[in-house]
């Protein structure tokens, strides 16, 4: 009996340790869930900085001045007297055009100047004496024909009053009369301009001739001066695309110079950040080789680019301190003034309902905070409002986390 007692004993201590094992890794089961259930976050602790700091922006390089150059004139190229690479002055002779029809043109214009301007010098003299001899010699002809006129036609009417000539010679008389009075008139009148000297309206015509030579010989002049291609300004001729003995007109681009005297860094800078720009400051600029050069502002522009959202800034660097091309994206770094604010990367911050937020980590969970954020230096965001120093938040994948999520913090 008593043996029996003790294995009864025995078989419910038994029972015992295995449903007191059985709990006991049910319990720890449920304790790994749990932990695995808990995300694991890296945290950043926020900071006054006190540090000078600056901005960080990218731009696209360019020359200071670029053009395609053409001739202002139609023609056969003759000549093209520089080649790519090649370095010129403003004001030297590129190309030049097949001339010889347009030197015609120039001659031409002068033979008209030059006779315009003698027959304007002859009106302006007036009639000359023997043009007055001659006019006088005429007035005598013209009165002695006028009173033969008058004698015979008096002697007409004596004749027809006798019967002896008829009506229509009676009349042919009177008309012969009347005409010579009249011519006698014309010389009269014409000798009396003469002795007046140079009549205003041949003076007027004669001018408006020397004028409009005087047009045709400046259009001559400037179409055989559009014939030659100079340097608008110092450069490096960068392309020539068209060559001797083409054909070209107006527009169409012979030779393209390009100044590298000074390279203009264009930027779009944002409007939360225009505010701390000024023309005149000092920038360094830094090019994808590692090369840098210290350039100015030069350019802050009032008014936004409606097609960006920012606004346009140009950064001048001179162009013999670096060895730079056109259209390569460099990065200004541009100075801010010393101020307390807190420093948090951008990958700390997130966006919804266009504000900006912040997982602030709170004990074992995170709380969504709103902030307010300034301008952007290189990966760190510029904390205005919103967040004290000392306070830890989530340094990144906010997107993998909700307010009030329990998280663990794996690193600082």
């Amino acid at each position: 009996m008593k043996k029996w007692i003790s294995l009864a004993m025995v078989a419910l201590l038994l029972t015992g340790c295995e449903k007191l094992d059985s709990e006991i890794a049910r319990l720890k089961k449920s304790d790994e869930e749990t932990v695995i259930k808990v995300k694991t976050v890296n945290a950043y602790t926020v900071e006054e900085n006190q540090d000078a700091q600056t901005m960080e922006v990218s731009g696209i390089v360019s020359p200071r001045q670029e053009m395609a150059l053409s001739f202002g004139t139609s023609g056969k190229i003759a000549r093209i007297l520089v080649q790519k690479g090649a370095s010129v002055k403003a004001g030297q002779t590129l190309a030049t055009l097949d001339e010889s029809a347009l030197q015609q043109g120039v001659t031409a214009a002068l033979g008209q100047v030059a006779s315009a301007n003698i027959r304007r010098s002859k009106v302006a003299q007036g009639p000359e004496a023997h043009e007055l001899q001659t006019q006088k010699l005429r007035v005598e002809k013209a009165r002695q024909s006028a009173a033969k006129a008058e004698q015979e036609y008096a002697r007409g009417k004596t004749l027809y009053a006798g019967g002896a000539i008829s009506r229509d010679e009676l009349d042919r008389l009177a008309l012969a009369e009347k005409q010579a009075r009249l011519d006698l008139q014309e010389e009269e009148i014409a000798y009396g301009k003469l002795q007046q000297g140079a009549d205003r309206l041949d003076v007027e015509e004669a001018n408006a001739e020397v004028q409009q030579a005087n047009v045709q010989l400046t259009r001559a002049r400037q179409e055989a001066a559009d014939a030659v291609l100079k340097a608008p300004f110092s450069g490096i001729v960068a392309a020539i695309p068209q060559s001797e003995a083409e054909q070209t007109g107006p527009g169409s681009e012979v030779i393209r110079l390009v100044d590298t005297s000074e390279w203009l860094v264009k930027l779009q800078v944002e409007s939360e950040q225009i505010g701390s720009w000024q023309p005149g400051t000092a920038v360094t600029v830094k090019a994808p080789d590692g090369s840098e050069a210290e350039g100015k502002v030069t350019f802050v522009s009032p008014i936004m680019d409606t097609g960006t959202g920012a606004y346009p800034v140009e950064v001048a660097v001179p162009g013999t301190a670096v060895n730079w091309k056109g259209g390569m994206t460099v990065t200004c770094l541009y100075p801010l003034a010393v101020k307390k604010a807190a420093l948090v990367p951008v990958s700390s911050v997130g966006v919804s309902e266009e504000e900006y937020y912040v997982l602030k980590i709170v004990g074992n969970t995170v709380e969504k905070t709103p902030v307010k954020v300034g301008a952007i230096h290189g990966a760190f965001y510029e904390v205005l409002e919103g967040l004290a120093s000392g306070d830890q938040i989530v340094g990144s994948g906010l997107s993998y986390l909700v307010d009030g999520e329990a998280v663990k913090v794996a690193d600082e």
